[in-house]
């Protein structure tokens, strides 16, 4: 009898995904046989899964480009330090989530579930073509619908994960049939092949390529809440508990932008023209709604969600330059609005107490004068999000303007350095609570050691890369060795 002759797919490059989804399900399973006291193991497991993906990912995928399972996963210096932006921004939010969380039904899920979301992000920074995108899409987005109704006796969560749900459900047929269109001008769902036929398709494919571009951007603006496509940012931010707020306004959005890069990179080179008009569109908008609709809150997650609306904005400036300093911008601007972001959220739990959320402007009057500490990063970071020199959030936006200006588009880096002005005045509305108005409500801290060292390390982050920006734009420039 003839052996089958079958290879095997090389499946060292996907080791940090096997490593994630195995602990995925041990936490889930250790889970069953913890005493509640001690469900806190899972939580600390989540952190150690996290690091040591981080280590596999940086000794297997930093240095060249390796493909895996017959073309359809793909590990290069891309998506390797978009999986470590990934796995910061999930430990980070773990963390926030020790206390937060413990007296919760159901703790070992809700790690697992982080841990899954992660492992959907991680597969779709990978993703060479439009089935693996799909796989790794749905398994976040599933995951993430849970986490944002985690509090199963809030109505606002369950209000929000309902939104969220219905949403992004939509979202996902539009994407699947923006797919369709590109499937059935190229007859293939890798990236490069699309790319190719597109190419040389002739002129009576024209409609359907534009059709399928519409549907596969929208898609994908959706679930990095680019406007007009945002209306469910701002009620899942306010519903969710506050450190699944911080893991969406980081992680999901790291994955996806970069798989937006790559698919514009790869498979739609040939229509820049349109995908750039119409991105050029939705900046504007996303950076007016941002901006402008952040002014009017008074719940302090409900203007960061408008908040990270503007600021997807202002990033789009460097997928519209397309240019490698353009691509490497988007990296540098995500990797500051982590530290930034996660900051400003921790501090937002902080002051979560009994019969407080701390969610509110007022809840931040006085901070100043009872927790100098915590009122002094919590300044640095809103800040850094405005752009004041010298601080993170100034070289973030500085490298995406830049190379908007260099690309030709010199009108959007106007309007964004207006709109940025804008965005300055309810971020500084907040420090203003925060020094010069009197106490309101009682400050209580339920503090530990890990939470302190967030604040702490993210503020100083914030600080440094201000100071010293070149050691981060070097590496985001080298990370796009697998693109450009």
């Amino acid at each position: 009898m003839t052996p089958l002759n079958f290879p095997l797919p090389n499946v060292v490059p996907l080791i940090p995904e096997m490593f994630v989804a195995v602990m995925g399900m041990g936490v889930l399973m250790l889970d069953l046989f913890l005493p509640k006291e001690r469900k806190v193991i899972g939580g600390y497991l989540a952190i150690l899964t996290c690091i040591i993906a981080g280590l596999l990912t940086v000794q297997i995928g930093m240095a060249e480009t390796v493909s895996a399972f017959y073309g359809f996963f793909v590990q290069d210096p891309f998506s390797s330090y978009a999986k470590l932006l990934i796995y910061a921004g999930t430990a980070l939010a773990v963390i926030l989530s020790l206390d937060y969380i413990k007296n919760e039904f159901g703790v070992g899920e809700y790690y697992s579930l982080m841990l899954f979301a992660m492992l959907g992000m991680m597969i779709m920074a990978s993703a060479p073509n439009f089935v693996t995108l799909y796989l790794g899409l749905e398994l976040m987005a599933l995951c993430t619908y849970v986490l944002v109704g985690f509090q199963r006796d809030v109505l606002r969560s369950s209000e929000a994960a309902l939104k969220y749900f219905i949403l992004g459900s939509l979202a996902s047929g539009i994407l699947l049939y923006g797919i369709s269109f590109l499937y059935g001008v190229s007859g293939s769902f890798d990236f490069a092949t699309i790319g190719a036929a597109i190419e040389h398709s002739g002129s009576g494919a024209h409609f359907a390529l534009l059709l399928g571009l519409v549907f596969v951007l929208a898609g994908l603006a959706f679930k990095i809440s680019l406007a007009p496509f945002h209306m469910w940012t701002p009620d899942a931010y306010e519903g969710a508990p506050t450190p699944i707020t911080a893991f969406m306004s980081v992680a999901p959005k790291v994955a996806g932008l970069v798989i937006l890069i790559r698919v514009l990179a790869d498979a739609l080179p040939a229509l820049n023209v349109e995908y750039v008009t119409i991105f050029s569109w939705l900046a504007v908008i996303s950076m007016a709604v941002g901006n402008l609709a952040a002014i009017a809150q008074r719940n302090i997650k409900r203007m960061l969600a408008y908040s990270t609306i503007g600021h997807i904005g202002f990033i789009m400036l460097g997928v519209i330059a397309g240019t490698a300093d353009g691509y490497a911008g988007v990296l540098v601007y995500m990797t500051i609005y982590l530290f930034m972001s996660m900051g400003a959220f921790a501090v937002i739990v902080l002051m979560n107490r009994e019969g407080i959320q701390g969610e509110l402007l007022d809840d931040f009057a006085g901070l100043s004068k009872v927790r100098p500490g915590y009122a002094l990063a919590m300044g640095l970071y809103l800040f850094s999000l405005a752009g004041i020199p010298f601080l993170g959030g100034f070289w973030a936006k500085y490298v995406v303007f830049m190379a908007a200006i260099e690309a030709g588009h010199l009108y959007l880096a106007i309007i964004a350095l207006l709109f940025s002005v804008v965005g300055a005045f309810y971020y500084i509305r907040v420090v203003k609570y925060i020094y010069f108005d009197e106490t309101r409500v009682a400050f209580e801290f339920v503090e530990n050691r890990l939470m302190q060292a967030t604040v702490a390390v993210t503020a100083v982050a914030v600080v440094a890369i201000g100071l010293y920006p070149q050691p981060v734009i070097n590496i985001c420039k080298a990370a796009l060795g697998g693109i450009i």
